[in-house]
């Protein structure tokens, strides 16, 4: 049994699921997070410290003395991105400075990559174990100079939360009037995060094809885009025969959202950028729904035990996207033959490949500290 202390500035779901999941295996955990932070539910053994309010150089200096009274096998830091603040910095520094703390660190996200200017560049040189969200995300190690040649590396995704779903409140006019706009028609849902126009990128080019296919409901906004913009889109879709097959949802309720996905002929996802937190959100309500996926092979990686396909989802090759594309949508019917399902999601040997990995881990550095 050992003692571990997570580090994270917000107790998301990740953070959350992993401190159950080492409780029950009778670690003793502490969970280390922002002052006014709250435990989403009973803390069940684990001790919940809210102690930080600026995550600055003296919050970090202060809580030094207590925190290594506590005498930590491990302390992990969990990073939503490739950033830290002073305070992490300095709990990091502390625990190499105790050659049986194990220093491990957990990357849900690579945004500006690891560059010699990047502090976490030298977190992740620096720690006993390392976690990245996908295996492609593990190359980002190349290059580095790792200073232990027995650091402990592994997959930890963000975690599918099932249990604190939104409540789900009454439909306002406006949702209502775009559900009756698309009564009685097949469609597609799509996630929509375009910046701008552009009638020449790939992404236009698949949504023009999917709308001659199916009426096409873009969740989300393009409020940014210039009233010209507007337009030009418009009248795009119209000179491409698809002036009454779209539609754009703008900020929709959760509701909204889960009736739309459980209505879709498909969710489709490939083709488009997401972080690991995202794709995981969108994987979420999707399964909620059960939904049939359209996703791409970068994006199956993430939560890679869930995707098998042509049988819960439908993969496309990330490196011929409008081949695949058209090539699926000449079938009939893009029914699969299982349903994603919360139950099948969370299924044990699916939740526990990750933990199992990192209680591995765990278990060689500190066998390494002793």
């Amino acid at each position: 049994m050992a003692k571990i202390i997570l580090v994270s500035t917000k107790v998301q779901s990740t953070t959350w699921q992993l401190a159950i999941s080492l409780r029950s295996q009778q670690h003793e955990v502490t969970v280390l997070t922002s002052h006014g932070d709250v435990p989403p539910e009973a803390t069940n053994g684990i001790e919940y410290m809210a102690y930080f309010k600026k995550w600055s150089v003296l919050e970090g200096l202060k809580i030094i003395p207590g925190l290594f009274g506590m005498q930590p096998h491990i302390l992990h830091l969990i990073l939503d991105d490739d950033r830290m603040n002073a305070a992490q910095v300095i709990l990091s520094t502390f625990a190499k400075s105790h050659p049986s703390c194990v220093l491990t660190t957990s990357l849900l996200h690579i945004k500006r990559g690891l560059k010699k200017s990047n502090p976490v560049r030298y977190l992740v040189e620096e720690s006993d174990i390392i976690t990245f969200p996908t295996v492609e995300s593990l190359a980002q190690l190349r290059g580095l100079n790792v200073r232990s040649k027995k650091q402990g590396r592994g997959i930890l995704p963000p975690a599918l939360d099932f249990k604190n779903q939104q409540q789900l409140g009454a439909l306002d006019e406006d949702e209502v009037s775009l559900l009756t706009n698309i009564q009685d028609k097949e469609f597609f849902v799509l996630p929509f995060r375009e910046g701008r126009f552009n009638p020449e990128s790939d992404r236009f080019a698949r949504l023009k094809m999917l709308a001659r296919r199916h009426k096409v409901v873009l969740w989300g906004s393009y409020s940014h885009w210039s009233l010209r913009e507007r337009k030009h889109f418009a009248s795009w879709m119209e000179k491409n025969g698809c002036g009454d097959r779209w539609v754009v949802t703008g900020e929709i309720s959760p509701h909204l959202s889960k009736v739309l996905l459980e209505k879709t002929v498909a969710f489709v996802m490939a083709g488009q950028q997401f972080t690991p937190v995202e794709m995981t959100e969108y994987y979420m309500r999707a399964i909620q729904a059960q939904s049939t996926l359209i996703l791409d092979s970068k994006q199956t990686s993430v939560h890679a035990d869930l995707w098998k396909n042509t049988v819960n989802c439908w993969v496309l090759n990330a490196d011929s996207l409008h081949k695949d594309l058209v090539k699926l949508l000449e079938r009939t019917n893009l029914s699969l033959p299982v349903a994603l399902s919360e139950d099948w999601a969370q299924s044990s040997h699916i939740v526990d490949s990750s933990m199992n990995e990192l209680n591995r881990l765990y278990n060689r550095a500190l066998a390494s500290a002793r």
